[in-house]
């Protein structure tokens, strides 16, 4: 077959993908790879796409007729979509077309009608067994679930419990379209058919975009942290009454330590005036959690002043 393929390997199979028809011709005749017997079988859902057209002019044809009409633009399988309506199947203006193509084209020419071709997206596959998503019952492993209220020991048509969901707990039938689950399902089906993935593939992407890329995480940035002020607390003002005010600041005088009384000189029949003591200010009971400003101790380096005193009288 070339060196133009890619293989992947599955559950005890090896899906082959080849660029051509020459290709996939080859492969199918392959019976042994060396010395190992193999089946190459061609895969049930990758080589074929579904559409969807829609036209009033085929209502009175046939799924054959237009089968055989459409068989040159590799068409393989046609069915009219119907709705039942008072016990009725009743057909209507909807084809789903099967084409052997790994693309949908954008139109078929049906006669002389010109059919524009949409994506077929199918509703997700419930089994009716066990009610669970995403096989039919007759592969079912699981046991027979009431689809009302979820119960494994009568069916739906007898049930008079209260409804709920086998699949989300939620208030609601299994076989509800308001089902989280069911919506979960229908998105993974329509990724599935716009990008031509297998079912498991497509789930697997879209539970990886759904938790992010590193490099969005990274943008993100880390959760903001939030605190409230007021619950921030220390013990010190745990023991002050509650609803009491704040003490106000405490303004202390102290003498310091490098700058003591001294007297100075003056002249006859003076007394020595002494200096001034310079203050300095502690800041007390600010915060109440022992971060008040620490005193620091100041020293003037002026001289001090001389006090003039008055002349003597004059005799």
């Amino acid at each position: 077959i070339g060196k133009c393929y890619k293989a992947k390997k599955l559950a005890g199979d090896l899906l082959v993908e080849v660029e051509n028809k020459p290709q996939s011709t080859a492969l199918l005749k392959m019976t042994n790879v060396g010395d190992y017997p193999v089946t190459v079988t061609p895969h049930r859902t990758l080589n074929t796409v579904r559409g969807v057209i829609s036209e009033d002019d085929l209502l009175e044809c046939s799924e054959d007729e237009i089968l055989e009409g459409l068989r040159k633009s590799a068409v393989v399988a046609v069915r009219r979509i119907t709705l039942k309506r008072d016990g009725q199947e009743k057909p209507t203006r909807h084809l789903i077309l099967t084409f052997e193509l790994h693309a949908l084209p954008p139109t078929v020419k049906a006669g002389y009608l010109n059919c524009r071709v949409r994506p077929f997206i199918p509703n997700p596959q419930r089994c009716f067994r066990c009610q669970r998503f995403g096989h039919g019952s007759r592969n079912c492993r699981g046991r027979e679930t009431c689809g009302k209220c979820g119960g494994t020991d009568h069916v739906a048509d007898i049930c008079e419990n209260e409804v709920k969901c086998v699949n989300c707990s939620g208030a609601h039938p299994a076989f509800s379209r308001s089902c989280p689950k069911w919506k979960e399902e229908k998105d993974v089906l329509t990724f599935k058919v716009k990008h031509n993935l297998s079912y498991q593939a497509a789930k697997e992407q879209l539970a990886f975009q759904a938790r992010g890329s590193y490099a969005q995480a990274v943008l993100r940035g880390p959760p903001l942290s939030t605190a409230s002020v007021e619950t921030q607390t220390s013990p010190e003002d745990l023991s002050s009454p509650q609803g009491s005010p704040p003490e106000p600041l405490k303004v202390t005088h102290t003498q310091s330590p490098s700058c003591s009384k001294s007297a100075v000189p003056s002249k006859e029949g003076t007394t020595p005036s002494k200096v001034p003591e310079v203050p300095s200010v502690a800041l007390a009971g600010l915060s109440g959690r022992g971060r008040g400003l620490t005193p620091r101790a100041s020293c003037s380096h002026q001289k001090p002043r001389r006090t003039e005193q008055p002349p003597p009288p004059k005799v």
